[in-house]
């Protein structure tokens, strides 16, 4: 027993020697990494410059060609050592995309086509199917592919071959990389994807890091996936990456965002069907949500928008820039979410005919483009919008957009009820136009206000003259300022927070508390005086709103002036 103990002892202690050596390692080669890159940086920029701007000769080409070709595979390299060690931390996220995968591993081929010649070994590509559409990160299936045909190449012997080979199936997709190589042992298979395990016979003709194959293995599974190998000596090898064929699955993990694009084949039964599920989850719950408007052509990409916001917005849609301008006049949305380029009317045009109309200038849009440069940007910021994001986009930083722009705006809400308490938020200051020592002959110069800021000092202004009407009510206010009784009521929800019923009781009951600092009234006339024809109902409603009766807010205030 205690021999057996012992050798476990033993095995549990190897095992942590191991673990801190191979960490040991990766934070060695993380450091040099981060060292290296700059340098390689510096190196690989002028030489792609020289390559692509200046006049070389033949042989002058033919050395900066290997300059650079070597120069990207030292990148290659350290950077998935970097990529290893955010695996490590759990800040690796995935990115994934709805991808056509055929064209994108001839893309990936085509980088082998040089050294295919080279080494006369014959590269094809086979598939059952012609164009197969799924969810993946490029940049990492991109690794997963490159790795497999690198190792491919570098173990199979001249006039030989290698395949891709891509079979669909139910629920998953695999991709297979065939070579016609050496082969590897049975007593190395099982250790071929452990980080820094290398063939040591093959190594000194082929150098490896050890690291490529557990970075396939680990990209594979963060795509909830699995890696395969089968070989045999002297006949060449099969390394098999099955992929998730659905986005759903994908959805789940915490460590996945989708990006969106206006190119998407996902199935439109699918996600219509989704969409039905999600409108059921969410129809008993408040129906007094923020609202956001999605003006989007694409129908794919507009059902996964409101895949992406139905849980926690209440959403309209619209496919073109004039739908859009008729269902933003009729229900008023809390925001707007626009693509650019859509038929009938675009988008910038409709932001432009939003900003103009009075009734609905105030509302925030978020407006989504395929074009990135500074000055599309620019051009489009010239319309008023509160935020410009290119395509792809991620779901989430869109999400967290939305949430920003919603919780600035209940900052900007708050702040504008708390100036209206104190009767300053309308006040406009007088432009100056001459000097008290100099008498002007120029005509008094117009105050521009924007249509918000007339809105509410429109409301005060009445509201002012008919505070102690009891009877004031949400037809009389919209019949004055010549509105309907809906965009009255979303309107001034939209710009302060409040319906029309509780802006008017606010109001009410600041000025209320006004009035009892001036001690010039008591209760009851405070209450009259402010609309309310009921004492006992005033002080109700200022204790909901103030947490004390008012008796009690005039002693504290008075203890206040006291100290």
């Amino acid at each position: 027993i205690v021999y057996v103990l012992f050798y476990i002892y033993r095995l549990r202690h190897r095992v942590d020697v191991e673990q801190q050596l191979a960490s040991i390692k990766l934070k060695f080669f993380t450091d040099i990494s981060h060292e290296l890159r700059t340098p390689l940086t510096l190196i690989a920029s002028p030489v792609s410059e020289v390559l692509e701007g200046e006049v070389l000769s033949p042989t002058a080409r033919q050395h900066l060609t290997v300059v650079q070709k070597n120069t990207d595979r030292m990148l290659r390299l350290i950077n998935q050592i970097l990529d290893f060690r955010k695996i490590q931390n759990q800040k690796m996220k995935l990115m994934v995309e709805e991808t056509e995968l055929i064209s994108f591993l001839m893309r990936i081929t085509e980088n082998f086509r040089s050294i295919a010649e080279e080494k006369q070994i014959e590269l094809n590509i086979e598939s059952e199917v012609e164009e197969l559409y799924l969810w993946i990160d490029k940049d990492k299936v991109e690794k997963i592919i490159f790795n497999l045909l690198s190792n491919a190449f570098k173990y199979t012997p001249s006039r030989k071959s290698i395949t891709l080979c891509v079979r669909p199936e139910a629920d998953n997709v695999t991709v297979t990389v065939i070579d016609k190589g050496s082969g590897i042992s049975a007593d190395k298979l099982s250790k071929l994807f452990d980080r820094f395990e290398t063939d040591n016979k093959s190594n000194l003709l082929h150098p490896s890091s050890g690291i490529g194959l557990s970075l396939v293995k680990e990209f594979a599974e963060m795509h909830h996936g699995r890696v395969e190998v089968k070989s045999q000596i002297g006949v060449g090898s099969e390394f098999c990456v099955t992929l998730p064929l659905h986005r759903e699955i994908l959805e789940q993990d915490e460590q996945v965002e989708l990006i969106l694009t206006d190119v998407s084949n996902t199935s439109a039964s699918k996600i219509e069907q989704q969409l039905i599920q999600l409108e059921d989850e969410t129809e008993s719950e408040d129906i007094d949500r923020q609202s956001v408007l999605i003006v989007e052509d694409n129908h794919e990409l507009r059902n996964l928008l409101r895949m992406i916001l139905i849980r926690k917005y209440h959403v309209l849609e619209a496919s073109n820039g004039e739908e859009g301008l008729q269902l933003a006049c009729e229900a008023i949305p809390d925001m707007i979410v626009s693509d650019v380029m859509m038929p009938v009317m675009d988008g910038l045009e409709m932001i432009g005919k939003v900003k103009e109309n009075k009734d609905i200038c105030h509302i925030p849009v978020i407006l989504l483009s395929a074009k990135s440069s500074l000055d599309d940007r620019i051009h489009a910021l010239e319309y008023g919008i509160d935020d410009y994001i290119t395509k792809p986009f991620s779901s989430t930083y869109l999400k967290a957009r939305i949430a920003a722009l919603f919780a600035v705006r209940k900052k900007l809400q708050e702040t504008l009820i708390d100036r209206l308490a104190h009767g300053n938020a309308t006040r406009i200051e007088p432009i100056a136009t001459a000097t008290e020592a100099t008498i002007s002959l120029e005509p008094t110069r117009p105050d521009i206000i924007p249509h918000d800021k007339q809105f509410i000092a429109q409301i005060m202004e009445y509201m002012e003259q008919e505070m102690d009407n009891p009877d004031l009510s949400i037809d009389t206010f919209a019949e004055q300022l010549g509105m309907s009784r809906s965009i009255f009521y979303k309107k001034l929800k939209s710009i302060t927070g409040l319906a029309p019923i509780d802006f008017i009781r606010e109001i009410r009951i600041k000025r209320a508390m006004q009035l009892i600092e001036g001690e010039a009234y008591n209760f009851s006339q405070i209450a009259y005086m402010v609309g309310f024809s009921d004492p006992k109902y005033f002080s109700r409603c200022f204790k909901k709103y103030a947490g004390v009766s008012p008796s009690e807010y005039k002693g504290a205030y008075r203890k206040e002036e006291v100290i």
